[in-house]
């Protein structure tokens, strides 16, 4: 960050000096914002690393990280004309899918090994989460004329069978969770207890109360969005 505020100022007093700002600087201190935008969500991202949540979700977090790096030269390449803007839009359109996926499927997985209706939910969720995403990678990168009516209704078909798996799992692990209050969870987690003087309480494992998982509320909005879409989509 601190080169980034230095080559820009130093662009800054070379056009000032040559008396004009021609589109190779333009482009440099557009990289130099882009450069200081990443090193913000790097330090954002290590930050993260080392709190609960982060050490957590390893999966989501490393893929997270990997589409950071991913981003940083995505972004330099279309601002040097190196991939047309086009391109640029399709990789992070790519980088989306990816990034809900990688939540998601973390998120199934902590929820296995508890009970065998939940792991068969899961597995299924899991075949038909990777449906839709064979489903939409397509549409990202060709154009949708390509494809007709029924494709589309597959894929909100297939999204609404994955949001459902996806919500009678984490019903039925809420359900597990109130008859085992002793279990650690990674969706639901125990909120602390502080007493009037500021200290966290002890208190019985059945007395304490669960909180929801961030991210989880995250994945909530995008399944409630893939079912409303595919649902209009029907509609259509």
């Amino acid at each position: 960050m601190i080169g980034s505020l230095v080559g820009a100022a130093g662009i800054a007093v070379v056009s000032v000096l040559v008396g004009e700002f021609n589109d190779a600087l333009g482009k440099a201190l557009f990289t130099l914002f882009l450069v200081t935008i990443h090193a913000l969500l790097s330090l954002a991202y290590i930050d993260n690393s080392t709190k609960r949540y982060g050490t957590e979700l390893k999966f989501f977090s490393n893929i997270i990280f990997v589409i950071l790096v991913l981003s940083f030269f995505t972004s330099v390449f279309g601002v040097w004309n190196l991939f047309d803007v086009e391109v640029v839009l399709r990789l992070y359109g790519t980088y989306g899918i990816l990034a809900f996926a990688s939540l998601h499927g973390e998120m199934l997985y902590g929820m296995v090994n508890k009970k065998p209706l939940i792991d068969s939910l899961v597995y299924l969720n899991y075949v038909f989460m990777l449906i839709v995403i064979a489903l939409l990678l397509p549409i990202v990168w060709m154009d949708t004329e390509s494809f007709g009516d029924f494709y589309f209704r597959l894929l909100a078909a297939a999204g609404i069978v994955d949001a459902t798996l996806t919500i009678l799992a984490v019903i039925n692990y809420k359900l597990y969770l109130q008859k085992h209050p002793e279990e650690n969870s990674l969706l639901f987690s125990y909120k602390e207890v502080t007493d009037e003087n500021g200290n966290v309480a002890k208190v019985r494992v059945e007395d304490r109360k669960r909180k929801i998982h961030p991210l989880l509320i995250i994945l909530g909005l995008y399944l409630a969005v893939q079912v409303f879409g595919g649902l209009l989509v029907a509609v259509i």
